[in-house]
């Protein structure tokens, strides 16, 4: 199996450090809002991928934070009257429940910044100790980056060209413009932690350091994240984390791409800030999964709502192709074998290319035809059932996903299905009588109203243009 390290980038034999355990963490959500797109796409991939490698076998810890404290959380605690602590409360109650919706699997561990402050100052302390850090007068602590030679090789940029290229915090008590802080001050009736340098709190990339190595120990195999994490965020962890550990963080760097919707970056400035519960209002929790699996996970990945409809059309699709296997299998006897299996582990092991498998699956569903070759059809689910849990999809029953989907185009079309079963039994009535003016004639006012029918052996069935 090869995984894209962004720290070489190049893919590369994916080999754990401790036999066959996994050790994984993934830079989790700050509670300042809701979850979006852009949350749903990190936790969607990072949930397949940990799906992907317990499958090969893999005994996998998975860790992923809430960023439970920052400027916003206290901002908007001060705002509504309540402490940023409770407030984090129920944002990440909010959270859990809208993110159970498009069953993720949770993570072993879920640890908080709040309930590592006491590991955080340690972490520090240890880095000024060593000389990688140093106390400026008024309480902040920053990191010294040029006493980090390897400082730049995540984002693959170099230290002098960074005082150029990228915007610097500014502070008169930083002895370099790059230094980044540990710990920030705080005044004496703002909300934060006692320390050996006065009042404060948490610099952002200490956290996430500082949790790896409470919950996975000093060492990973993957570290996870959006690429907008690369720098600084990640680069900062992997200096830190180098110099407090004396070693490298992780073997592997993985980076999912980010979302535009309409081809314009998504931001709340924009309008298009699409928050994951208004999404799940209008579409089932796997068509929204299989808009995000349906490139790989790396792309920059557009999303707007054509994509959506797009994805339902090619779930309704899958289906009604899983409800004919189902109904072709029904009562038969039958054998599988595993070709469709190895099609699809030679597809992830390939990155977790999850675009190309459901390629491969859109290719194997045009040679079912009548669903006559039983093996191929057995294989098929064997394969499906292998591999739903890895994927989120595919997990329903079909005939109700079906259901659930058609509902949702006769509420939207004002369609009445009485209705619609009269005027077909007056078209069977008029194709009986070989009157095929008036048959064609129901026909073509059916399919006005955005109704096709499909003529089979069993009778004649209706369905929704705009799913085909």
């Amino acid at each position: 199996m090869k995984i894209y390290n962004v720290l070489h980038r190049r893919k590369e034999e994916f080999v754990p450090i401790d036999g066959n355990n996994v050790k994984m963490y993934v830079c989790g959500m700050t509670v300042n809002g809701e979850p979006h797109l852009g949350h749903a796409r990190q936790v969607i991939t990072f949930d397949m991928i940990s799906q992907y490698l317990r499958y090969k076998g893999y005994n996998v810890t998975y860790a992923s934070n809430y960023t439970d404290i920052d400027d916003r959380i206290i901002n908007q605690s001060k705002e509504m009257g309540i402490s940023p602590l409770e407030l984090a409360d129920n944002r990440i109650d909010i959270i859990n429940k809208v993110m159970s919706k498009i069953s993720v699997t949770e993570p072993n561990y879920r640890p908080r910044v709040t309930k590592c402050i006491p590991e955080i100052i340690a972490f520090v302390s240890d880095l000024i100790q060593k000389g990688y850090a140093y106390p400026t007068e008024n309480g902040d602590v920053y990191f010294c980056v040029k006493k980090y030679k390897g400082y730049g090789q995540l984002s693959n940029r170099k230290i002098d060209e960074l005082i150029n290229s990228v915007r610097i915090e500014s502070s008169e008590e930083k002895n370099d413009p790059l230094d980044f802080a540990l710990w920030k001050a705080v005044k004496k009736d703002e909300f934060g932690w006692d320390s050996p340098w006065g009042k404060g709190r948490p610099g952002w990339h200490i956290e996430c350091s500082t949790m790896i190595k409470k919950f996975l120990g000093d060492k990973i195999d993957i570290h996870g994240g959006g690429k907008d994490l690369v720098f600084p965020h990640h680069e900062n962890e992997l200096a830190q984390s180098t110099c407090e550990n004396g070693c490298e963080l992780a073997n592997f760097w993985v980076h999912n791409g980010l979302i535009v919707v309409d081809g314009q970056k998504m931001s709340k400035s924009m309008n298009n800030f699409v928050l994951l519960k208004d999404l799940l209002e209008i579409y089932n929790p796997e068509v929204i999964r299989y808009a995000f699996i349906l490139n790989h996970y790396t792309s920059t990945l557009d999303l707007g709502d054509n994509a959506f409809k797009q994805a339902e059309k090619s779930m309704y699709y899958f289906y009604n192709v899983l409800n004919n296997v189902n109904n072709a299998l029904q009562g038969k006897e039958y054998t599988h074998n595993d070709n469709i299996v190895k099609i699809f582990e030679s597809c992830m092991d390939d990155d977790f290319n999850s675009a190309k498998l459901l390629a491969e699956l859109f290719t194997i569903c045009g040679k079912l035809g009548k669903y006559k070759d039983l093996t191929l059809v057995a294989s098929l689910k064997y394969a499906i059932d292998q591999f739903k849990d890895i994927l989120g999809l595919f997990r329903q029953d079909p005939q109700e996903f079906l259901n659930e989907v058609k509902a949702k185009y006769v509420k939207q079309l004002n369609l009445n299905v009485s209705e619609i079963e009269k005027q077909i039994e007056l078209r069977n009535l008029a194709k009986q009588e070989k009157n095929y003016a008036e048959s064609d004639r129901i026909r073509n006012e059916l399919d006005a109203k955005g109704i096709m029918l499909k003529d089979t052996i069993d009778g004649t069935i209706w369905d929704i243009k705009q799913l085909y």
